[in-house]
Formats: structure tokens, sequence, C-alpha cells
């Protein structure tokens, strides 16, 4: 596998607990690799030095069997941006939550979601490419299949 950018790689976003305790097998494509590079150099790594923290990446890629072994959403409309390669779960080390959150939302990185789950980690998110971001700030409390988003905006 290998490096993705500076404080990144590609085994931390695609290594998976519950893939390898369900023998899910959890390779990426090449499209899904390039897009991770793309989250990461993109979003990431300028994330991390606006926090002026390191990340851990609690979950990045997963495909759909992954995804719907851990609850993420698989509703119409509604795909989760893991299975693309285009989000990222992450616990910053030495911040709190909410400042590093905070930081995000006001920054001016190209993010599509940024959301504070479960008070536990942020999904940092990026829009398709060709897509405009949406820059939504949003909490999200509860648990699969019951995920209610209140969105940020003071």
């Amino acid at each position: 596998m290998g490096q993705l950018s500076e404080h990144f790689t590609l085994e931390e976003l695609v290594a998976s607990s519950t893939a390898q305790e369900r023998g899910i097998d959890n390779t990426p494509s090449q499209e899904i690799i390039d897009a991770l590079t793309v989250l990461a150099t993109t979003l990431l790594e300028p994330a991390r030095a606006l926090a002026g923290v390191p990340f851990h990446v609690d979950s990045g890629y997963r495909c759909e069997a992954l995804n719907h072994a851990v609850g993420g959403a698989d509703r119409p409309g509604h795909v989760s941006e893991h299975e693309f390669g285009r989000a990222a779960d992450c616990i910053p080390e030495g911040a709190s939550l909410q400042e590093v959150f905070d930081k995000i939302r006001l920054s001016d990185l190209p993010y599509d979601q940024v959301i504070i789950e479960c008070n536990a980690w942020i999904h940092i998110g990026m829009a398709a490419a060709g897509a405009t971001p949406r820059r939504e700030a949003l909490t999200a409390s509860g648990g699969p299949g019951a995920w209610h988003y209140e969105r940020v905006t003071a």
C-alpha cells in the first residue's frame, strides 16, 4: 500500500477491525485509492495543520459490505461517502473535538461535510469530483439506523 500524503497512509485509511473480525475484504480499487489521495491532500492534511495536532483515523474507506456491517448510510439518496473514499472519521489527538470542529467549519477548506458524530469523532468529507462542496457543518447523535443530524450555523 503506501503513503497518500505526508501524515496519512493508505493502510490507516482502509483499516477496519470490523472487516477483519467478519472476514470482509476492504481492499480499495485504484479509483478509490485516487479519491483517498485527494481526500488526504485536500482536506485531511490541511485540517490536521489547522488543528495543530495529529489525527487518528477511526474509519476511512469502507466497501459496501463493510459500510453495511457498521451501520453506515445506505438508504436511497444517502449513500455513505466512505464507500467512495471521500470521507474519514478522525479523532484529534491533543485537542478537543469541538475546538477542531470549529476550526475546520470556520476555515476556507473545501469540505462537503464536517460532522461531530456522537461526541466521539469528526467526520470530514469531500464532494465528488466536479461537484461544488456544500460546506455543511453538522452534529450527529443516535446510532446506526437512527441518526439525528443538526445543522451548526453559529
